[in-house]
């Protein structure tokens, strides 16, 4: 007879390990079913998906945990923060009205107000706990709706407390909370809520990725749009500015026959004149800046359309620099502007002339624009091998290693730039080396600055040279 109990009792415990297993596997099924569609939700953009999964999954636990499972009724709880308020994801064995005295007890409760601080120590250090429901250390006076002896497994995750699995049985035929749960039905539990965690991370990770492509899809409309906008306006100025600016010079030219003969107008108005003709000149010069502004929008604007066109064919970059040297020293004024070029007569090279131009003309602007005047500005041209190099220093206030960085993007200016003509400084948008980057980019050259803070900048890029 006592062979034969052992033997009982071996199978009777090897059954219930086979049903706890029987259980975790369901519940991992189920897992899978649950998270797969909220994936689907959210992919798709559900409304408040990401809840809806959370009590979903909630629900699925704790209906196959109450078939399972020799109890009364099961529950599973999400704790908010700060103060680990309650939040009912799922129960099975109750009635509606249970259902609904249950919401009303435990909804935004916070945990301290039904355990003891000790019980919450344990459920923080991941360790599933008994209550007797009709003692201490079960603190409430709220319904236990008709259960008494509660196992309550923690729901863990990153150290984090953010759950709770609980199963109430009855005292019908335990005499004590010890006896009311087996081993394998407190694994089992733990096993729930590990299971039951891993739901709402799942969730959360996935509704964190949603979110994030949400923002992304609106940051990228907002960029077309913003694009566009700046690509009509672009076009919209051009005639306009075309138009005012003719009539200027047009007024240019007869203020100026009016000043000549100031001899014939009275002192007043003579003055008037000679003010009328300085107003327009300083119009017709702020001219460039502003066509240098439309062209760098348009330019931007193809360029994120993907319609800039590079026209390349075989020329010198000999003659490119001079050319942009030339103007410079015809507009820098008292700058001295120095130039230094190779041995050979000539550097070939395939590219779209004007655009290298363009570049070449943006770094002599900067160099002018952010050095005194008294210091001079070195233009290099050198040869290396197969690589031409274009470089140009001046001695301004240099850049610092964080700006050295950033100066490349679009709509980037370095703050604290002193310059020497505030109108130029308003008048930058912070396209001008950007614009560089991707005409040298798109003649697959290289590009970069070389500056220490105090001691002026070196812009440069390269070129490989053609074969003759």
């Amino acid at each position: 007879m006592g062979h034969s109990a052992t033997k009982q009792r071996q199978q009777n415990h090897s059954q219930r390990i086979l049903q706890a297993f029987t259980c975790l596997l369901t519940m991992v099924d189920a897992l899978a079913s649950i998270t797969d569609q909220e994936e689907k939700a959210l992919r798709l953009g559900a409304e408040n998906a990401a809840p809806l999964a959370l009590a979903a999954a909630g629900q699925t636990f704790a209906e196959i945990a109450k078939q399972m499972l020799d109890c009364a009724y099961v529950g599973v709880f999400a704790l908010d923060p700060p103060d680990e308020r309650q939040r009912l994801l799922g129960v099975s064995g109750l009635n509606f009205e249970e259902r609904q005295k249950l919401f009303e007890d435990t909804n935004q409760t916070p945990l301290a107000q039904y355990v003891d601080t000790e019980t919450i120590a344990h459920l923080h250090a991941n360790k599933a706990v008994l209550l007797d429901l009709q003692k201490k250390p079960f603190v409430t006076t709220r319904s236990t709706h008709g259960a008494r002896y509660r196992l309550v497994a923690p729901m863990v995750h990153h150290g984090a407390l953010i759950g709770i699995f609980t199963m109430a049985k009855t005292d019908a035929i335990y005499p004590d909370v010890e006896s009311a749960y087996t081993p394998e039905e407190i694994s089992l539990a733990q096993g729930i809520a590990k299971l039951a965690t891993q739901v709402i991370e799942r969730v959360d990770l996935l509704r964190e990725r949603a979110e994030a492509r949400a923002n992304e899809q609106r940051l990228h409309e907002t960029a077309r749009r913003y694009d566009d906008f700046l690509s009509t306006a672009s076009h919209e100025l051009r005639t306009p500015l075309t138009t005012i600016k003719g009539h200027l010079q047009l007024a240019q030219r007869r203020a100026a026959i009016l000043e000549k003969r100031a001899e014939q107008l009275p002192q007043a108005l003579a003055e008037d004149v000679h003010r009328i003709v300085q107003s327009l000149e300083h119009a017709v010069r702020s001219f460039p800046r502003l066509e240098r502004m439309i062209s760098e929008l348009l330019d931007f604007s193809r360029i994120q359309a993907s319609k800039f066109v590079m026209i390349k064919y075989p020329c010198d970059l000999v003659e490119i620099v001079s050319r942009a040297v030339e103007e410079a020293r015809h507009t820098a004024g008292e700058r001295q502007i120095s130039f230094s070029l190779p041995a050979g007569k000539s550097v070939p090279i395939i590219a779209d002339a004007d655009r290298i131009g363009e570049v070449i003309d943006n770094y002599l602007s900067n160099a002018h624009k952010y050095s005194p005047l008294d210091h001079p500005i070195e233009v290099n041209l050198t040869v290396e091998g197969r690589l031409a190099c274009v470089s140009v220093r001046d001695h301004g206030p240099g850049i610092s290693p964080e700006d050295q960085m950033r100066i490349w993007e679009r709509f980037y200016r370095a703050p604290d730039t002193a310059t020497q003509d505030q109108c130029s400084a308003d008048s930058n948008l912070g396209l001008g080396l950007y614009l560089c980057k991707e005409i040298i980019e798109l003649h697959h050259g290289q590009y970069g600055v070389d500056s220490v803070k105090g001691e002026g900048s070196t812009f440069w890029f390269t070129l490989e040279i053609a074969e003759q």
